[in-house]
Parts: C-alpha cells; sequence; structure tokens
C-alpha cells in the first residue's frame, strides 16, 4: 500500500509523542502514531472512560431516586386527594354521565369525578353480568333524557 501523501507532527510540549498522517493511493487515511503517543492516547481514553462510567453511574442514580420519589409522590397524593370511593354514589349531572352498550351487549359506563373535572371513572359489564331488557331500557331512557335538554 503505497502513500500518495505524508505528514509528520511532533508535539511541543512532549517531543516524544511523535508521529506521521499518511493518505494511501487506496482512499484511506492512516496515522502512525509513536510508542509513546500511543501509550498517552491509551491513558486519556482510560481516563475518560472512567469519568463518564462516575458520571453515567451517578446520573443513572440520581434519575432512578427521582423516579421512585415521583412514584411514591404519586401514589401518595392519589391516596389524600383520590376520593372516588367515597364520591361513587353521589348524584352526578347527566352530562357528566354516558351509558353505551356495543352490539354485544356490554355496558360501558364512563363519567367525571366529582373531586376533579380532570378525572373520569370509567366502569364496564359484560352482557352476562347485565340484564339485557333493563340494560336496553335504561341506555334508550338516559339518551332520550339527553335529547330533551335534561343534560
Amino acid at each position: 500500500m503505497d502513500e500518495i501523501a505524508r505528514m509528520r507532527f511532533k508535539s511541543a510540549q512532549r517531543p516524544r509523542e511523535h508521529g506521521t498522517l499518511a493518505i494511501n493511493e487506496d482512499g484511506t487515511f492512516q496515522v502512525h502514531p509513536s510508542p509513546d503517543l500511543r501509550a498517552e492516547m491509551a491513558r486519556l481514553e482510560e481516563k475518560a472512560v472512567r469519568r463518564a462510567q462516575v458520571f453515567g453511574t451517578g446520573l443513572g442514580t440520581v434519575l432512578l431516586v427521582a423516579g421512585a420519589a415521583a412514584v411514591v409522590a404519586g401514589w401518595l397524593a392519589g391516596r389524600l386527594f383520590g376520593n372516588v370511593g367515597s364520591t361513587l354514589g353521589m348524584p352526578r349531572n347527566l352530562r357528566d354521565v354516558d351509558v353505551t352498550r356495543d352490539d354485544n351487549g356490554q355496558v360501558t359506563l364512563r363519567m367525571r369525578a366529582l373531586e376533579s373535572k380532570l378525572q373520569t371513572v370509567s366502569m364496564t359489564w359484560n352482557c352476562d353480568e347485565v340484564l339485557d331488557a333493563e340494560a336496553e331500557a335504561f341506555v334508550e331512557k338516559l339518551k332520550a333524557l339527553k335529547e330533551e335538554g335534561y343534560a
């Protein structure tokens, strides 16, 4: 493999760190470092890898702790401020309630929670969990009342 161009280099601060840059006729580029330059580059690389490992481990630990704290805070907020269980039976406006029935007879109830208009409660019953005629009549009555303006 013949060289087309060659450039020698030498560190002004560390003269033993020297080498050659070469462009080969097959279109490749190559660095020919001195043994001292190769050793210094290996030392710097090991130092950078250690620094990255320490930084990565530290950052990963911080993110894991922050994530765990966020999960605990979310759970605690839900326990303190989430009262859906105690307010489930309270009356709601018809516009905040939607009851649908699909072709398989499954009934789905969706309603806004009283505590937060952003929270939605959703419950579903399969066809064997409701009486067919009763479910059909209930869904139709709710639809009729909403059309009449009760909602």
